[in-house]
């Protein structure tokens, strides 16, 4: 009896025991699902207190994300080149202004800090700089320093609180540098990028009166009205795409006027000519050179202009006087050529054009051209050179004087060859420009 009694209730306390196992082992089960539990409690009484609109918002969200998570953005080269495209006629224009004389008379300038809009990466700040920098050492002989105890922070501790400063903020720090590196004159620049435009704020003062001495702003919508302004082609300062094919600039001058070319006679009276040229140029070296083709057609001016009428009752006697003993007849081998009345010139011409980084057509531009050719008239062909000056008129007009040489050359005349002088001359023409 006893021992039944003591074996019941050693069964009854190991499935007591086991039963206690399993409740906490159940018990350590349900804690996570209590944890999620109270968080989705949390979440939806957060989504409760909210507005509706605002949850929805952030659900709309939150399936943009997901979206954007599934597909992964590329970079458009296209917005990026236009991107870039519009910071360089920016900056253009800025060194347009530096060539102009703008900042002329500062001295040691540095950069204190270039800073750009949320929307462009802070590494560009750097690259900014850099540009900024170029764009004044190609256009003046300003002294550009490279400040670089600006761009470093010192810490310190003041009433037990970590300071950090750095000369951008601090004016005695500023000082200090500017002292330290005979610096004049500090440049603050600022980029700003919109989805329809770019706005460029560059600022210059002193350093030791912190007087601004020179600002100016450059938006990317009002470029080529301000250039237009200026009379000057916004496409001489424009940024040339990269492509594959090549756009050529060509100048086309069509132009009358009067030459002074040796004839064949050696008479003065036949070397007065009407001159019309034609030249057809290709521009390089940005706008400094031009290389082409250049035709002139000559007519003689006798055969265009007829002599006076005589003035009516007037006559005109001569006295002839005969005498058969001395009358002679002499005959030569050598034929005589007679006076070409129409000619053609066909010339490789090169000019040099005197103008700045930009040509303004508000000032008379000057070039000196070269011709290199031949004459050709009726059984006539010679050599021929031309040289001399081009003065540009605003952007449509242009007087030319220049002087050739007709080399010495023969002329066909009925099936024999008969040797003719050169000689020199000249000519002025007015010509209209395309």
């Amino acid at each position: 009896m006893t021992w039944s009694l003591t074996f019941i209730a050693l069964v009854g306390t190991t499935f007591a025991a086991i039963d206690a196992r399993a409740a906490e082992t159940d018990e350590y089960k349900d804690e996570p699902e209590e944890e999620d539990n109270s968080n989705q409690v949390d979440q939806s009484a957060v989504q409760k207190s909210q507005p509706r609109g605002r949850s929805e918002d952030k659900k709309n969200s939150s399936r943009e994300s997901a979206k954007n998570r599934d597909s992964t953005p590329v970079a458009n080269s296209r917005q990026v080149r236009r991107f870039h495209a519009v910071l360089e006629e920016l900056l253009a224009e800025f060194g347009y202004d530096v060539k102009a004389g703008q900042i002329k008379g500062l001295s040691n300038v540095a950069v204190r800090k270039v800073k750009v809009s949320s929307a462009i990466p802070r590494t560009y700040e750097e690259y900014i700089e850099t540009l900024i920098v170029e764009r004044i050492r190609e256009n003046s002989q300003v002294r550009i320093l490279d400040c670089i105890p600006c761009k470093t922070r010192t810490s310190s501790l003041i009433d037990g609180k970590l300071m950090i400063t750095s000369p951008a903020t601090n004016m005695a720090k500023l000082d200090s540098a500017a002292t330290t590196m005979g610096i004049e004159n500090f440049m603050d620049v600022i980029l700003v990028y919109h989805t329809s435009h770019m706005v460029l704020a560059v600022n210059i003062f002193n350093s030791q009166s912190k007087e601004m001495v020179w600002a100016r702003g450059y938006n990317s919508e009002t470029l080529k009205t301000r250039f237009q302004k200026l009379a000057v082609d916004y496409s001489q300062v424009e940024p040339k795409r990269l492509s594959e094919e090549y756009t050529p600039e060509y100048r086309l001058m069509v132009g009358l006027g009067g030459a002074s070319v040796p004839n064949l006679s050696g008479r003065p009276a036949d070397s007065a000519m009407l001159n019309l040229q034609i030249r057809s140029t290709e521009k390089f070296n940005n706008r400094h050179n031009e290389v082409g083709l250049m035709v002139s057609l000559l007519q003689a001016a006798s055969s265009v202009v007829s002599s006076a009428p005589a003035e009516s009752g007037s006559t005109a006697t001569a006295n002839t006087t005969t005498s058969s003993a001395s009358s002679t007849t002499s005959t030569s081998s050598t034929p005589v050529p007679k006076a070409f009345k129409t000619a053609v010139g066909l010339y490789a011409h090169f000019s040099y054009l005197f103008v700045g980084q930009v040509e303004s057509y508000n000032e008379m531009r000057t070039g000196i051209g070269l011709d290199l050719g031949t004459l050709i008239a009726s059984g006539y062909l010679a050599p021929a050179a031309r040289g001399g000056f081009d003065f540009f008129l605003g952007r449509r007009f242009s007087m030319s004087f220049y002087g050739h040489y007709i080399g010495p050359a023969s002329v066909n005349i009925s099936g024999s060859a008969a040797k003719v002088k050169g000689g020199g001359g000249g000519d002025v023409i007015f010509s209209l420009n395309y």
